[in-house]
C-alpha cells in the first residue's frame, strides 16, 4: 500500500517557541506580531511628540526660560532620542536581539 509522502516542516534556525520547540516558519511572525511592534512604535512616537511639546510649554512657562534656550533644550531632547535610536539598533543587531531591543529603548525612551 502507498503511502503519502511526508513533508517535513520548515523550522526557523536558532528560534524557539514559548514552549522551547524549533518554531516553524508558517505559525510564527506575520500580521500578528508586526501589528504588535507597529502598535508599540506608534504609542512611542506619540509619547515623545507629546514629551516635546509639553517641555517647550513647561520651559517657557514654569521655568521662565526664553525661546531661544527652551528650543535649544528640546532639540537636544530629540537629537539624544534620534541617537539612542541608532545606538539601539546597533545593539540590538549585534548583541541582544530585536524584540528585547525594542521593548527596553522603548521603555528608555517613554521615561
Amino acid at each position: 500500500m502507498d503511502t503519502l509522502p511526508t513533508t517535513q516542516l520548515k523550522t526557523v534556525t536558532d528560534a524557539f517557541d514559548y514552549k522551547g520547540f524549533p518554531a516553524e516558519k508558517s505559525k510564527t511572525g506575520g500580521w500578528t506580531s508586526a501589528s504588535m511592534i507597529l502598535g508599540g512604535e506608534v504609542m512611542e512616537r506619540l509619547t515623545t511628540l507629546g514629551i516635546t511639546v509639553n517641555l517647550v510649554t513647561y520651559l517657557t512657562g514654569t521655568m521662565h526660560l526664553g525661546n531661544a534656550a527652551s528650543a535649544n533644550i528640546v532639540t537636544n531632547f530629540v537629537g539624544t532620542s534620534f541617537m539612542l535610536c541608532l545606538f539601539g539598533g546597533f545593539l540590538g543587531d549585534t548583541y541582544v536581539g530585536r524584540y528585547l531591543n525594542i521593548a527596553v529603548f522603548a521603555a528608555v525612551q517613554a521615561t
